[in-house]
């Protein structure tokens, strides 16, 4: 046998099954109206005790003045509770409900109910409450067509402002989403434009090091001569350990291969560094001091960008400078870890860090993205450090970069 199952036992977001009967505005507005002119009148006409007074007539006209009066309850509620007063009591219950679910406890509704309860009251013989009947006709009325009503009219105002208030802050807390999720969204682009212009810096400086000193390793194999195999062997020895390094260090960068903190270039590696450039043909020299007792080291931020930015300066003097001196100097100091890379001016006879093209085998014929000095400029930039690079006053070119001992500390 197949059970029916109730759809909202088993999903309570289910829509209901038909949807709430709601009756039009016009009918509704008028439906007390109605009632009152096709129930209340004629049993007014007919009926002398059905009324305020003793006249069927008068009770008719003025059960029907009141009725009339509900029509206009939504727009005037406190006019048409006034005039209600002299009518009958569902008039006068209707008007009070009304006047309670519009406007709420105020000082108006505190008057009129005041009056209603009166009203009400009136056409009873106050003197005549000896027994428990006769008292509970006396508070019948002002209970059944004043205070409930008035009661039911303020729960019904109290509700719709409680779902005012609820629709307004669902409505503000909906707009304040809106705008963290935007906010979240463009945290994320910037996030995202920032690692790739990382990536990209990261990138640049590998290859061009690198592959700049395999190009120069290259054209001086080109050059080696055929009796002199062990020069050749070498050249191609130091070929492959430099690709083997780029290969490393762009996997490490990639996150195929993760490089621990401490084989993380450093300022350990810059004696490396100036070794491979020397035996690429560059004459270099390289001085570290520091830093001094009680003197904090340079943290591991400060020394990898430092150990990149000596090694963009050493790319582009073999690009641009090959027949130059170099002299690297690496000071850590109370104020920051200071470094130069200064050519002599030799670079001026290779036409400076822009200019000229020497045969490709001299290193001056590498090709430039012009992206280096930049690169340099937002490693230190990104510390909290400052970087200039420009011709010196002898004819040479230097670059010189100040970084914070303490700057990318997590600790």
């Amino acid at each position: 046998m197949q059970h029916l199952t109730d759809r909202s036992a088993v999903d309570p977001d289910a829509p209901p099954p038909w949807p709430p009967v709601r009756l039009p505005r016009p009918v509704r507005a008028l439906a007390p109206t109605a009632l009152v002119m096709l129930v209340l009148v004629p049993l007014a006409a007919n009926d002398p005790d059905f009324g305020p007074t003793t006249s069927p007539s008068v009770n008719a006209g003025l059960m029907a003045f009141g009725a009339l009066a509900l029509a206009l309850r939504r727009r005037h509620p406190a006019a048409v509770t006034a005039a209600t007063l002299v009518s009958g009591q569902l008039p006068l219950a209707v008007a009070l409900y009304g006047l309670a679910a519009r406007r709420g406890t105020t000082t108006l509704l505190y008057v009129l109910a005041a009056a209603a309860e009166l009203r009400l009251i009136v056409p009873f013989d106050l003197g005549d409450v000896t027994t428990p009947s006769s008292l509970a006709g006396l508070i019948e009325d002002p209970l059944v067509f004043g205070a409930v009503p008035i009661l039911l009219g303020l729960t019904t105002h109290h509700r719709a402002h409680t779902v005012r208030v609820l629709a307004e802050r669902n409505r503000f807390l909906g707009e304040r989403n809106r705008l963290l999720e935007e906010a979240r969204r463009h945290v994320e682009e910037r996030a995202a434009a920032a690692e790739r212009s990382r990536l990209a810096r990261e990138m640049h400086d590998v290859v061009s090091n690198r592959v700049s000193l395999i190009t120069l390793h290259a054209g001086a194999g080109q050059v080696a001569r055929a009796e002199d195999p062990a020069a050749v062997r070498e050249t191609l020895g130091l070929i492959r350990t430099l690709g083997l390094q780029a290969l490393t260090e762009l996997r490490g960068l990639l996150g195929v291969l993760t490089t621990a903190a401490d084989q993380a270039p450093s300022l350990r590696g810059l004696p490396t560094l100036v070794e491979e450039s020397r035996q690429a043909g560059l004459a270099v020299g390289l001085t570290v001091t520091g830093p001094a007792d009680g003197l904090p080291a340079p943290g591991p931020a400060v020394q990898y960008a430092a150990y990149r930015i000596v090694q963009e300066a050493l790319t582009n003097a073999h690009k641009h400078a090959p027949a130059a001196e170099v002299a690297v100097t690496v000071e850590v100091r109370p104020d920051g870890l200071r470094l130069a890379v200064v050519n002599t001016p030799a670079a001026a006879e290779s036409d400076g860090p822009t200019g000229g093209h020497a045969p490709a085998a001299d290193g001056s014929g590498l090709p430039s993205g012009g992206h280096g000095l930049t690169g340099m400029r937002t490693r230190a930039g990104d510390l909290g450090g400052t970087l200039h690079a420009g011709p010196t006053a002898e004819g040479g070119f230097a670059v010189r970069a100040r970084l914070p001992l303490g700057a990318g500390r997590t600790g």
